[in-house]
């Protein structure tokens, strides 16, 4: 059972719920224009970035589910009708060099790297920025119709929330540059084949099995999770020896945590816990 707070007015662009569950607290951020096919104009962009700041920043917050609404689309990507809004295409010398240095993504919070668990689970259209907000879930499932594409590679637009970034980094060069260059779309289960989904979920299932998945999250002992998911994604791009060391520096910390302390005394009592 979970305590449920819908935080956002009825219509609103990004709808945002905290469900609070055994052991933590999911935020749920839900882009919500169908109509558009979930597609990201300049008002959802800041509503997301509040809802990701704010997911940084709350350590009452575990985990985050970030899915579109409706049945067609998690998210088709910039509303290129108001393009505008979400990039200034008129700025000064300075204000780009801003942007570049300080600006935290057009589609609104995708330059924040979460250390804290993110699910993005799809039912369908997942193109060009949606795809790169996607690539930000740390576990990314996806239902049977769900397609995927740099679909932004038809109309010149270049990715510019974390596409090059995430994509090479989750499924290797060998899958990630064809995705780039072509924008050829690819069905879930090809996804699901080159690692760019975790798991594929029946159709009408994906956010029970997010929420499913969660929760589990939530009833693991916290602070050795958080941890590895920091050491591994900071030790990515260091030297394998810099990489060890970063880890290692978390084995005293982490041992004499609250969580782990209660995590080993259950292991003791001959509790068992397997994640499904």
């Amino acid at each position: 059972m979970s305590d449920v707070v819908v935080e956002s007015s009825p219509g609103s662009l990004v709808v945002v719920s905290t469900h609070k569950v055994d052991g933590g607290a999911i935020l749920e951020i839900v882009i919500n224009r169908p109509e558009v096919h979930n597609a990201v104009n300049g008002t959802a962009a800041k509503l997301l970035l509040e809802a990701w700041r704010r997911f940084r920043d709350d350590d009452s917050l575990t985990v985050a589910i970030l899915r579109g609404a409706g049945e067609k689309a998690f998210c088709s990507g910039a509303d290129l009708s108001g393009l505008d809004a979400l990039a200034d295409l008129g700025a000064s010398r300075d204000e780009i060099a801003k942007f570049v240095s300080e600006g935290t993504g057009p589609m609104g919070g995708s330059r924040i790297v979460q250390s804290k668990p993110v699910i993005t689970v799809t039912q369908g259209f997942t193109y060009a920025g949606g795809l790169e907000l996607f690539c930000h879930g740390h576990i990314r499932l996806a239902e049977p119709r769900a397609t995927f594409s740099v679909a932004c590679r038809r109309w010149g637009v270049p990715l510019v929330d974390g596409g090059t970034v995430y994509l090479p980094r989750l499924i290797g060069w060998g899958a990630a540059l064809p995705l780039i260059i072509t924008g050829q779309r690819i069905s879930a289960e090809r996804a699901f084949q080159v690692g760019l989904v975790w798991e594929l979920v029946p159709q009408g299932a994906g956010v029970e099995r997010a929420f499913s998945m969660a929760r589990q999250i939530c009833q693991q002992p916290r602070d050795a999770m958080l941890a590895d998911l920091q050491s591994a994604l900071a030790g990515w791009h260091q030297p394998l020896g810099a990489a060890l060391r970063l880890e290692a520096s978390n084995l005293h910390p982490v041992m004499n945590s609250e969580s782990t302390r209660r995590g080993v005394e259950a292991f003791r009592q001959g509790q068992r816990f397997w994640f499904t």
